[in-house]
């Protein structure tokens, strides 16, 4: 039996299947390092549709007559929420309005003072100068017994007297003028204090009805009819989508080319099938998530294991692809970061610009007006 060749061919076979399997596992390494780590894209599916959530706060103290809309209902710029009752601000308000009417009365006699005291003074400096040309006949006269010793004295000691008088007539000038000095009846401390006393009850009145503060869609109601709500307490949210980005977590050791300006594709499965989304990278946030937990790391206890970290990323989404297609915060996403021309773009730098309306309310803006014209009202009626 010639086994000889037989048995080679095996051992043949077995060594060339060895080899075939050996560069397979090289060239699938090969092929998964460069996917993972040297192609022109980084990928994350931990990714997050994000936009602004607007609080909507108790601004005052008091009791829910009426809740005026619900979640999910569209909302505009100024638009009325809530109603408290305005029991107790009302009285509050009609308590600061007789203080600013009373500030503005005895001010107003304050000055009456100062002129009274004038007054008063003037007359004495009349009689003092009577008096004071009297003592001078009087004593020419004294020698030829025109006059009497006795009237010389009595006149100089009126005199003296009446100087006294004008002394404290002088001080009680000086303590009336100290009150109204350099001001007017419109702006004199008492009136000023009792002014802003009454602009604050007016706005804090005005403030127990609650207005959206910005355009969107209600989210997360609160708060219920007959409710007893404090200052701060949080009643709802507003969520305005048409100014969304994404944020995704990207690995650490795939930030090497990430640059701000580069393109992105958003994948999103929301509408039953892939749907893609484009934009480009905003910025990269200048800290790990792990750095604001509850418990942000510490290294330095010994127990110390290397954890690769996520940094959010932060990545544009176009406005008239969410009109056409909208999506909501919290949504999960994937994204492709081109990164194939990285070397034409800065590190750390950012395109965030606080352009959207979200960022900024004019609701407040009138308060102030409103409360100065009808304290103004008041004083005028009063002087």
């Amino acid at each position: 039996m010639k086994t000889g060749p037989v048995k080679h061919s095996r051992i043949r076979h077995h060594r060339l299947r060895g080899v075939g399997i050996l560069s397979g596992i090289a060239l699938f390494s090969l092929l998964s390092y460069w996917y993972l780590f040297l192609r022109p894209v980084v990928e994350s599916d931990d990714a997050y549709v994000t936009g602004n959530i607007i609080p909507v706060q108790a601004l005052t103290t008091g009791i829910v007559s009426d809740v005026l809309v619900e979640d999910t209902l569209p909302v505009h710029r100024g638009q009325l929420l809530i109603k408290e009752e305005h029991n107790l601000s009302q009285l509050r308000l009609l308590k600061a309005e007789s203080s600013l009417a009373q500030a503005v009365r005895s001010t107003s006699g304050l000055f009456h003072q100062v002129e009274m005291e004038q007054a008063e003074i003037a007359a004495l400096q009349a009689k003092r100068e009577r008096l004071t040309h009297d003592l001078a006949r009087y004593r020419s006269a004294e020698p030829s017994g025109a006059v009497s010793a006795q009237l010389v004295s009595d006149t100089q000691d009126e005199l003296d007297e009446l100087n006294r008088t004008l002394d404290k007539a002088a001080a009680q000038l000086l303590k009336a003028q100290a009150l109204v000095t350099g001001t007017s009846r419109l702006d004199n401390p008492f009136v000023a204090k009792a002014k802003a006393e009454f602009m604050e009850a007016h706005i804090e009145n005005q403030r127990a009805n609650i207005y959206s503060p910005v355009e969107g869609y209600i989210s997360n109601r609160q708060v219920q009819a007959g409710e007893q709500i404090r200052t701060g307490q949080k009643l709802m949210a507003i969520v305005p989508l048409d100014d969304l980005w994404i944020t995704a977590n990207i690995k650490e050791t795939r930030l090497a080319d990430v640059r701000t300006g580069e393109t992105v594709e958003i994948v999103s499965h929301t509408y039953g099938k892939e749907h893609t989304y484009h934009g480009k990278v905003l910025g990269l946030d200048p800290s790990g998530g792990s750095t604001f937990s509850l418990f942000p790391p510490n290294n330095a206890t010994g127990n110390y294991i290397h954890i690769v970290e996520r940094i959010p990323v932060r990545i544009s989404l176009s406005r008239s692809e969410l009109t056409d297609h909208p999506l909501r915060p919290g949504m999960s996403v994937k994204v492709k970061i081109n990164t194939s021309r990285h070397d034409e773009f800065q590190p750390l730098t950012t395109e965030v610009v606080l352009t959207d309306p979200s960022y900024a309310t004019t609701l407040y803006g009138k308060e102030v007006e409103l409360a100065q014209k009808a304290a103004d009202k008041i004083i005028r009626g009063n002087l």
